[in-house]
């Protein structure tokens, strides 16, 4: 599972390099930039998240003081995917999640304590790649 909330993962999936024949994918966020078995797509941001993004987020300071309201776009998409019952469904399967982005890592971790211990759960490309290689490796076995 890839957690983008901005869908941006065909480069990510290039560096990922997922087996066809065992890997099956599930993107959580926007409609995503690149070919997925299956896709989770979850809210857009509300006109009051996006107005303080533009009026706040110019300045460190100002972005540290949206976060911390319930406006902070990372809290808004946790949200979301947590009334998500096809989310829920998708990470009883998961093995691994994947968190691409910044505002993606709240969902992420609530993600991966509803999964359980048998999901790993890491933030980046370059975990991911060796988690997958650990996988791989065990399977072989």
């Amino acid at each position: 599972m890839v957690i983008a909330p901005s869908g941006s993962i065909a480069s990510a999936l290039d560096q990922l390099a997922l087996e066809a024949d065992d890997d099956v994918l599930a993107v959580v966020g926007a409609a995503p930039d690149a070919d997925t078995r299956a896709v989770i797509v979850t809210p857009s941001l509300g006109r009051a998240s996006r107005r303080a993004w533009s009026l706040f987020g110019g300045s460190v300071l100002g972005r540290n003081a949206v976060r911390l309201t319930p406006l902070d776009t990372g809290r808004r998409f946790a949200g979301a995917t947590r009334r998500s019952t096809r989310l829920r469904a998708a990470i009883a399967d998961a093995d691994l999640i994947v968190v691409l982005e910044r505002d993606g890592i709240l969902a992420g971790w609530h993600a991966a304590r509803r999964a359980g211990s048998r999901t790993s759960a890491v933030y980046g490309v370059p975990a991911a790649q060796g988690r997958l290689a650990e996988a791989r490796a065990e399977r072989r076995r």
